[in-house]
């Protein structure tokens, strides 16, 4: 019986997470509105899904050739939602390679809840392309999380243990399946705001935070989560050095998107 891998050669995006999101009748100035505030908002994305337990059946080991082990971190921004009780499969097209709960790694409690030792079975030769998925369900947060990926199938190595595997899962939510990158810097422009470090960005549906990041000086959009294509993003500004928020309304549409040439991260 050979051994074999799947191998992730997909560029995932770097998601953008920091802190529950309020909102202010604010006086309108020049299509935007500035209210001051006396400490940094503490604005974060509500992941709490509702998906039922998904039914992955093991795959018939009797049916494959070749196996490998798969070392599969979870991102950090599901970190804190982590459970025992957590799931992770492998697709090819509807078909389940592995299913797995997380490992259990001695003397690391947190670790046991956020790394997968997936076993993966297969009949590929070494070297085919496939396009695969890799699913986590969630129990704490009741959300499946999807990414997928082609890849090269390896016979005989081994993936995630020399090198990290964190595939970026909160790019492939149930909740939020529509994904939009967003330039801020039209915006901070017109009302004169020049991003410096401490300052938070954040966008909004209605009062529900879809997005929200800190300033760094790299080229890299802000994130911006959205539960169909068409819905009126408003995006929310914290100036740290003045404590100033500014609001600008209906800045653009999940379903458009946009280049950027600062980073939120």
């Amino acid at each position: 019986m050979k051994r074999n891998i799947y191998y992730y050669m997909a560029s995932l995006l770097a998601v953008l997470i920091v802190g529950a999101c309020s909102s202010d009748d604010e006086p309108k100035t020049n299509s935007y509105t500035i209210v001051t505030v006396g400490e940094a908002p503490t604005w974060q994305i509500d992941w709490q899904g509702n998906d039922t337990r998904p039914d992955w059946q093991e795959p018939n080991i009797q049916e494959y050739e070749n196996w490998s082990i798969m070392k599969v971190q979870i991102e950090d921004a599901l970190k804190p939602y982590t459970s025992t009780d957590d799931r992770l499969a492998l697709f090819v097209a509807d078909e389940c390679r592995g299913v797995q709960g997380p490992a259990v790694i001695v003397g690391s409690t947190e670790t046991n809840t956020t790394t997968y030792l997936l076993k993966a079975w297969g009949n590929e030769d070494d070297g085919q392309q496939l396009l695969v998925t890799l699913k986590y369900y969630n129990a704490r947060l009741s959300q499946i999380f999807a990414r997928t990926a082609t890849i090269t199938y390896h016979v005989g190595k081994e993936l995630g243990v020399d090198t990290d595997l964190i595939p970026q899962f909160t790019l492939g939510s149930s909740k939020y399946p529509v994904v939009t990158s967003f330039n801020p810097t039209a915006l901070l422009t017109k009302a004169t705001v020049t991003p410096a470090p401490g300052d938070i960005l954040a966008a909004f549906v209605a009062d529900e935070c879809r997005g929200v990041g800190r300033w760094t000086a790299a080229n890299q959009p802000l994130t911006v989560f959205g539960r169909s294509e068409g819905e009126s993003v408003s995006i929310r500004y914290f100036q740290a050095a003045t404590g100033n928020i500014y609001t600008f309304p209906d800045a653009f549409k999940t379903d458009t998107q946009q280049t950027t040439s600062i980073k939120f991260d």
